[in-house]
């Protein structure tokens, strides 16, 4: 049986203040520790401050990989993440990838390097509005995560989470249907099993994410192949996220 986890992608929101006010609120629910694991990725700045709270697991928007020190102006390493007890990482999400434009296979060795030192990996997927009215959702998504599964070594299939996020759904309102979201999934679930043992692929989290908010989020993780949620504005309101967490 797998845990069901929710991550909060802060994104570029919050003062220094307001971060630290919602971490702490966030931070004294102690149901997590028994049925879901929850993980916030504020804003980089934030969590040096953030992890000395000890509060919620932390995890990191970006980072710069596979090199762990170096000439690499503005960008933060995996070491220097681990020295903030920053356990997640998020790698490819879609606005990265729109703005950045970094290639595959710069994601899946960021991807890789990660989880060699034990860091917990979100890898996001998903497809655009026309991608899906062409009919081709799947096929596009299974060609954004063959190149990490292939490259995978089983043993880090624990620290593996991938969340599909449609890029037509992030910040617009707009949700796929159940049947088109559990399509997905098992899918996602049916592709892990391809290249791992039964066990190693089943304990793979797939979370959804794309306009996931206090009024969808049951009726989305009630769906047998999802396992929680990556959530973006819908986490930056403390009783809306509450109501996000009581639904798993």
């Amino acid at each position: 049986m797998r845990k069901s986890i929710i991550g909060a992608n802060w994104k570029m929101n919050l003062s220094c203040d307001e971060a630290n006010q919602l971490y702490t609120k966030v931070s004294l629910l102690n149901k997590f520790e028994s049925t879901v694991d929850l993980v916030v990725f504020p804003p980089q700045p934030y969590l040096a401050l953030l992890s000395k709270m000890n509060g919620v697991a932390l995890g990191a928007q970006n980072a710069y990989a596979p090199d762990m020190f170096g000439a690499f102006t503005g960008e933060t390493s995996l070491m220097q993440l681990k020295d903030l007890h920053v356990n997640s990482l998020l790698v490819g999400h879609s606005e990265r990838r729109l703005h950045f434009g970094k290639d595959t296979d710069f994601l899946v060795a960021k991807a890789n390097a990660a989880l060699s030192l034990g860091i917990q990996v979100f890898f996001c997927c998903g497809e655009s509005d026309e991608i899906r009215s062409n009919g081709a959702a799947i096929t596009f998504v299974e060609n954004q995560l063959e190149p990490l599964l292939d490259q995978l070594n089983q043993v880090y299939c624990p620290l593996l989470v991938i969340a599909y996020e449609p890029i037509w759904a992030i910040g617009t309102g707009k949700v796929p249907t159940l049947g088109e979201i559990e399509e997905m999934h098992s899918e996602i679930r049916a592709l892990c099993s391809h290249y791992f043992d039964q066990a190693s692929s089943d304990i793979i989290r797939i979370v959804y994410g794309g306009s996931c908010n206090a009024t969808n989020a049951k009726s989305i993780f009630q769906l047998p192949n999802v396992d929680g949620g990556l959530v973006g504005g819908a986490s930056l309101q403390f009783e809306s996220f509450k109501e996000i967490i009581d639904s798993i």
